[in-house]
Protein backbone atom coordinates (compact mmCIF):
# COMPACT_ATOMS: atom_id res chain seq x y z
CA UNK A 1 0.00 0.00 0.00
CA UNK A 2 1.11 3.50 -1.19
CA UNK A 3 0.73 6.20 0.75
CA UNK A 4 -0.38 7.97 -2.84
CA UNK A 5 -3.29 5.19 -2.50
CA UNK A 6 -4.43 5.36 0.97
CA UNK A 7 -7.11 5.27 2.05
CA UNK A 8 -8.14 6.07 5.44
CA UNK A 9 -11.42 4.24 5.92
CA UNK A 10 -10.75 1.09 4.10
CA UNK A 11 -6.97 1.02 6.08
CA UNK A 12 -8.92 0.99 9.67
CA UNK A 13 -11.44 -1.41 8.29
CA UNK A 14 -8.69 -4.07 7.43
CA UNK A 15 -7.01 -2.83 10.75
CA UNK A 16 -10.47 -3.53 13.05
CA UNK A 17 -11.04 -6.63 11.09
CA UNK A 18 -7.60 -8.20 11.38
CA UNK A 19 -6.92 -7.40 15.04
CA UNK A 20 -10.89 -8.72 16.17
CA UNK A 21 -10.12 -11.74 14.35
CA UNK A 22 -6.94 -13.69 13.87
CA UNK A 23 -5.05 -10.99 15.00
CA UNK A 24 -6.44 -11.15 18.41
CA UNK A 25 -5.49 -14.41 18.81
CA UNK A 26 -2.11 -14.53 17.73
CA UNK A 27 -1.48 -11.24 19.70
CA UNK A 28 -3.08 -12.33 22.95
CA UNK A 29 -1.26 -15.52 22.43
CA UNK A 30 2.25 -13.43 21.65
CA UNK A 31 1.39 -10.96 25.44
CA UNK A 32 0.14 -14.01 27.25
CA UNK A 33 1.93 -17.10 28.49
CA UNK A 34 0.96 -19.50 25.96
CA UNK A 35 3.57 -21.43 24.85
CA UNK A 36 5.45 -20.09 21.64
CA UNK A 37 7.30 -21.33 18.75
CA UNK A 38 10.96 -19.64 18.65
CA UNK A 39 9.91 -17.08 16.24
CA UNK A 40 7.26 -15.72 17.83
CA UNK A 41 8.93 -16.01 21.66
CA UNK A 42 11.29 -13.62 19.73
CA UNK A 43 8.53 -11.38 19.24
CA UNK A 44 7.57 -11.58 22.95
CA UNK A 45 10.86 -11.09 24.13
CA UNK A 46 11.62 -7.99 22.36
CA UNK A 47 8.56 -6.83 22.70
CA UNK A 48 8.68 -6.82 26.40
CA UNK A 49 12.44 -4.96 26.72
CA UNK A 50 10.96 -2.20 24.31
CA UNK A 51 8.15 -1.75 27.21
CA UNK A 52 10.61 -1.96 30.29
CA UNK A 53 12.58 1.28 27.89
CA UNK A 54 9.39 2.79 27.23
CA UNK A 55 8.78 2.78 31.02
CA UNK A 56 12.15 3.78 31.75
CA UNK A 57 11.62 7.05 29.83
CA UNK A 58 8.55 8.00 30.78
CA UNK A 59 9.35 7.30 34.91
CA UNK A 60 11.70 9.89 33.38
CA UNK A 61 9.48 12.66 32.58
CA UNK A 62 8.50 13.38 36.33
CA UNK A 63 4.74 13.47 35.93
CA UNK A 64 3.39 14.21 39.18
CA UNK A 65 1.56 10.83 40.81
CA UNK A 66 -1.94 10.37 38.97
CA UNK A 67 -0.51 12.04 35.96
CA UNK A 68 -2.57 11.23 32.83
CA UNK A 69 -1.47 8.97 29.86
CA UNK A 70 -3.36 7.96 26.93
CA UNK A 71 -2.03 4.18 25.91
CA UNK A 72 -2.80 4.80 22.22
CA UNK A 73 -3.29 1.13 20.65
CA UNK A 74 -3.43 -0.80 24.11
CA UNK A 75 -4.01 -3.89 22.66
CA UNK A 76 -4.43 -6.66 25.85
CA UNK A 77 -3.36 -3.49 28.10
CA UNK A 78 -0.09 -4.97 29.10
CA UNK A 79 1.44 -1.52 29.38
CA UNK A 80 -1.58 0.33 30.97
CA UNK A 81 -1.99 -1.69 33.84
CA UNK A 82 1.98 -1.24 34.23
CA UNK A 83 1.13 2.31 34.32
CA UNK A 84 -2.01 2.10 36.60
CA UNK A 85 0.09 0.20 39.29
CA UNK A 86 2.33 2.92 39.20
CA UNK A 87 0.05 5.27 40.10
CA UNK A 88 -0.48 6.74 36.85
CA UNK A 89 -4.53 7.26 35.36
CA UNK A 90 -4.59 5.71 32.13
CA UNK A 91 -7.08 6.27 29.09
CA UNK A 92 -6.60 2.50 27.26
CA UNK A 93 -7.70 2.88 23.65
CA UNK A 94 -8.39 -0.13 20.45
CA UNK A 95 -9.65 -0.14 17.55
CA UNK A 96 -10.40 -3.79 18.25
CA UNK A 97 -13.66 -4.43 20.55
CA UNK A 98 -12.11 -8.15 21.76
CA UNK A 99 -8.22 -6.67 22.72
CA UNK A 100 -9.77 -3.56 24.74
CA UNK A 101 -12.41 -6.45 26.01
CA UNK A 102 -9.23 -8.76 26.71
CA UNK A 103 -7.63 -5.47 28.57
CA UNK A 104 -10.77 -5.08 30.86
CA UNK A 105 -10.75 -8.58 31.87
CA UNK A 106 -6.51 -8.53 32.89
CA UNK A 107 -6.97 -5.34 34.82
CA UNK A 108 -10.06 -6.43 36.81
CA UNK A 109 -7.76 -9.43 37.55
CA UNK A 110 -4.99 -7.01 38.95
CA UNK A 111 -6.95 -4.81 40.47
CA UNK A 112 -6.14 -1.59 38.78
CA UNK A 113 -9.27 -1.10 36.84
CA UNK A 114 -10.71 1.77 38.80
CA UNK A 115 -7.23 3.91 37.50
CA UNK A 116 -7.58 2.68 33.95
CA UNK A 117 -11.05 4.18 31.43
CA UNK A 118 -11.55 1.89 28.38
CA UNK A 119 -12.69 3.04 24.86
CA UNK A 120 -12.93 1.20 21.28
CA UNK A 121 -11.39 3.93 18.85
CA UNK A 122 -8.39 4.39 16.25
CA UNK A 123 -5.34 6.40 17.39
CA UNK A 124 -6.83 8.60 14.43
CA UNK A 125 -9.92 9.48 16.03
CA UNK A 126 -9.09 9.14 20.63
CA UNK A 127 -9.46 12.67 21.92
CA UNK A 128 -8.73 14.41 25.12
CA UNK A 129 -5.72 15.75 27.04
CA UNK A 130 -3.19 14.18 28.27
CA UNK A 131 -0.06 14.59 30.31
CA UNK A 132 1.87 11.92 28.15
CA UNK A 133 0.41 9.43 25.31
CA UNK A 134 2.33 6.19 24.36
CA UNK A 135 1.96 4.22 21.25
CA UNK A 136 3.14 1.04 20.79
CA UNK A 137 3.66 -1.33 17.89
CA UNK A 138 0.76 0.17 16.09
CA UNK A 139 1.82 3.03 13.87
CA UNK A 140 4.03 0.34 12.17
CA UNK A 141 1.14 -0.96 10.69
CA UNK A 142 0.37 2.40 8.73
CA UNK A 143 2.38 3.36 5.41
CA UNK A 144 3.47 7.19 5.76
CA UNK A 145 0.19 9.17 5.27
CA UNK A 146 -1.56 7.27 7.93
CA UNK A 147 1.32 7.69 10.10
CA UNK A 148 1.36 10.99 9.71
CA UNK A 149 -2.25 11.78 9.99
CA UNK A 150 -2.65 9.00 13.51
CA UNK A 151 0.75 11.16 15.04
CA UNK A 152 -0.13 14.58 14.14
CA UNK A 153 -3.92 13.49 16.45
CA UNK A 154 -1.68 11.71 18.48
CA UNK A 155 0.62 14.80 19.39
CA UNK A 156 -2.58 17.42 19.63
CA UNK A 157 -3.63 15.51 22.83
CA UNK A 158 -0.50 16.23 25.19
CA UNK A 159 1.91 18.90 25.90
CA UNK A 160 4.33 16.79 27.04
CA UNK A 161 5.94 14.00 25.49
CA UNK A 162 4.84 11.15 22.91
CA UNK A 163 6.88 8.27 22.90
CA UNK A 164 5.63 5.64 20.29
CA UNK A 165 7.86 2.73 18.37
CA UNK A 166 7.79 2.92 14.64
CA UNK A 167 9.84 0.47 11.73
CA UNK A 168 12.11 2.82 9.96
CA UNK A 169 13.11 1.60 6.28
CA UNK A 170 16.29 -0.18 5.93
CA UNK A 171 17.12 -3.24 3.45
CA UNK A 172 17.76 -6.17 5.23
CA UNK A 173 14.29 -5.77 7.16
CA UNK A 174 12.52 -5.32 3.65
CA UNK A 175 13.98 -8.81 2.65
CA UNK A 176 12.92 -10.21 5.94
CA UNK A 177 9.21 -9.01 5.51
CA UNK A 178 9.74 -10.56 2.15
CA UNK A 179 10.63 -13.64 3.46
CA UNK A 180 8.42 -13.75 6.01
CA UNK A 181 5.30 -14.48 3.52
CA UNK A 182 7.14 -17.65 2.79
CA UNK A 183 6.49 -18.80 6.82
CA UNK A 184 3.76 -21.25 7.52
CA UNK A 185 0.86 -18.97 7.90
CA UNK A 186 0.45 -19.34 11.18
CA UNK A 187 3.88 -18.15 12.29
CA UNK A 188 3.25 -14.86 9.89
CA UNK A 189 2.87 -11.42 11.59
CA UNK A 190 0.93 -8.45 9.78
CA UNK A 191 2.54 -6.56 7.52
CA UNK A 192 4.89 -3.97 8.54
CA UNK A 193 4.80 -0.76 7.00
CA UNK A 194 8.12 0.57 6.78
CA UNK A 195 9.00 4.79 7.08
CA UNK A 196 11.79 6.18 5.17
CA UNK A 197 14.10 9.22 7.26
CA UNK A 198 12.57 12.00 4.94
CA UNK A 199 8.75 10.85 5.88
CA UNK A 200 9.54 10.66 9.22
CA UNK A 201 10.80 14.18 9.63
CA UNK A 202 7.93 15.28 8.01
CA UNK A 203 5.61 13.67 9.87
CA UNK A 204 7.45 15.07 12.89
CA UNK A 205 7.58 18.81 11.46
CA UNK A 206 3.82 18.70 10.52
CA UNK A 207 3.28 17.54 14.15
CA UNK A 208 5.50 19.82 15.72
CA UNK A 209 7.32 17.78 17.26
CA UNK A 210 10.89 16.79 17.78
CA UNK A 211 13.33 13.92 18.74
CA UNK A 212 14.14 13.43 22.35
CA UNK A 213 15.70 10.18 22.21
CA UNK A 214 15.53 7.04 20.38
CA UNK A 215 16.68 3.40 20.81
CA UNK A 216 16.71 0.45 18.17
CA UNK A 217 15.17 -2.59 19.59
CA UNK A 218 15.77 -6.02 17.66
CA UNK A 219 15.51 -9.34 19.26
CA UNK A 220 15.29 -12.52 16.49
CA UNK A 221 11.92 -11.32 14.56
CA UNK A 222 11.14 -8.36 16.57
CA UNK A 223 12.76 -5.23 15.17
CA UNK A 224 11.25 -1.48 16.19
CA UNK A 225 12.72 2.19 16.71
CA UNK A 226 11.60 3.16 20.15
CA UNK A 227 10.79 7.18 20.08
CA UNK A 228 10.50 9.79 22.66
CA UNK A 229 9.32 12.84 21.22
CA UNK A 230 8.29 16.10 22.34
CA UNK A 231 6.91 19.54 21.01
CA UNK A 232 9.30 22.42 19.71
Amino acid sequence: MSSSSFNAEEHKKMLRSYFNGQGFQRWASIYGDDKLSSVRNTVRQGHAVMMDKAFDWLQQLGLPKGATVLDAGCGTGLFSIRLAKAGYKVKSVDIASQMVDKAKEEATKQGVQKNIEFEVNTIESVSGTYDAVVCFDVLIHYPAEGFAQAFRNLSSLTKGSVIFTYAPYNNILALQHWLGGYFPKKERRTTIQMIRDEEMQKAMATAGMKVKSREKISWGFYHTMLMNSSHR
